[in-house]
């Protein structure tokens, strides 16, 4: 029977920025709530339909440095096996799969399966074969030697027809990355819980799942990457080596759900911050990163312009700047504002060195994050 793990209430869509301050204050809001099945499957009890999720979807995966560097270091752990052809699902604006290219000293053939039409050309004029589908058995690609999945698995309602499509077009590797929920839980990061994300895997779960569709894994490692990430390598052929033992993970994940603390480390982060803003410690107080994640904080603290009046996120993304946070009111600007404030709290977290080195070399004020805990850079 499934408990609650988790419950952040009413939360707007978190990708979807808005055009005007009022517009953002009354964004349409829907449950967000995750729950634990018996067999430690974590999974939101609410579905948003996609046409709505993604609606003014403006997430670009390669407007991160951190992550190109990923990549990187991700085809230089596969190189040594045979990589004549590459899928990445849900490869967004190619980013993965042009870092793969650029890396190779061969010509790949590198195809994105992705459901937004809106990134074609981009990956087009990369030289990157585009389909527009949602991944499954139906989709029209050739076998694999490597398929990739990055930040992608946990958005997938119908796990069952993804991992069809797994059995069916991969000859060789998946790598699968997904925010790794043991992580997740021991560090308190409600933020992690949004619409986008119907599931939030453990490693107990996902090994029955696969042994269903004959995939082995034969690799676990995990990655500091957005918060907190686990890259698994699976085969549907039969592995030099054995399947990996994962007990030294799995016999963490009970005890994690069970003591979980979710709404403890609102409240205490809450209380830190208001305390912080109300005596001036910080000074004059702007945030950093208009994503997902930065847009559930916000909400979940019950921070905008009626309780605290008007406030800016700074994002170097030039397609959301001048738009507005769902559910707070707030706007996103560029850097220029930078003088004008004394602290800058970085809401993007998980990139959290990369945007402090990079504030601190034009800019002197304090740089603050809240979560996993406060702390001054």
């Amino acid at each position: 029977m499934a408990h609650t793990l988790l419950d952040l209430g009413m939360q707007p869509l978190a990708n979807n920025l808005c055009r005007t301050a009022k517009e953002a204050m009354e964004a349409e809001r829907f449950p967000l709530r995750a729950v634990v099945e018996d067999d430690l499957t974590i999974h939101l009890d609410y579905a948003v339909e996609p046409a709505k999720l993604y609606q003014h979807y403006l997430y670009r995966s390669g407007t991160s440095q951190p992550y190109i560097d990923h990549c990187a270091a991700l085809f230089q752990s596969f190189k040594h096996l045979k990589h004549d052809t590459i899928i990445d699902i849900g490869g967004n604006d190619g980013t993965l799969l042009k870092t793969f290219q650029k890396e190779s000293s061969e010509k790949l053939r590198l195809i994105n399966v992705d459901a937004s039409e809106s990134i074609r050309k981009e990956n087009e004029e990369a030289g990157i074969e585009f389909i527009n589908a949602y991944w499954g058995e139906e989709v029209d690609v050739p076998k694999a030697d490597i398929i990739t999945s990055t930040n992608v698995f946990q958005h997938t309602k119908d796990i069952h027809a993804f991992l069809r499509g797994i059995q069916k077009h991969l000859d060789g590797v998946w790598i699968l990355e997904f925010p790794y929920a043991l992580e997740t839980i021991l560090t308190g990061q409600f933020d992690q819980f949004y619409h986008e994300h119907y599931y939030y895997w453990l490693l107990s779960p996902l090994e029955k799942l696969f042994k269903q569709y004959g995939l082995k894994i034969i690799h676990a490692l995990p990655q500091d990457i957005h918060g907190g990430t686990m890259r698994l390598w699976m085969t549907n052929k039969e592995p030099s080596a054995p399947a990996i033992d994962l007990s030294r993970y799995t016999k963490y994940e009970q005890e994690a759900v069970d003591g979980a603390f979710f709404e403890t480390a609102i409240e205490s982060i809450s209380s830190q911050f208001i305390f912080y803003l109300i005596n001036g410690i910080f000074g004059k107080v702007c945030f950093f990163g208009a994503a997902a994640k930065g847009c559930v904080f916000l909400n979940a603290l019950g921070l905008n312009v009626d309780t605290v009046g008007e406030m800016v996120v700074i994002d170097d993304t030039p397609e959301k700047q001048g738009l507005f946070i769902p559910g707070t009111g707030f706007q996103v600007v560029d850097r220029s504002v930078l003088p004008e404030y004394d602290t800058v709290v970085i809401l993007a977290h998980n990139f959290r060195e990369h945007i402090a080195n990079s504030l601190a070399k034009e800019w002197n004020g304090k740089i603050v994050t809240l979560l996993p805990m406060l702390e001054f850079l």
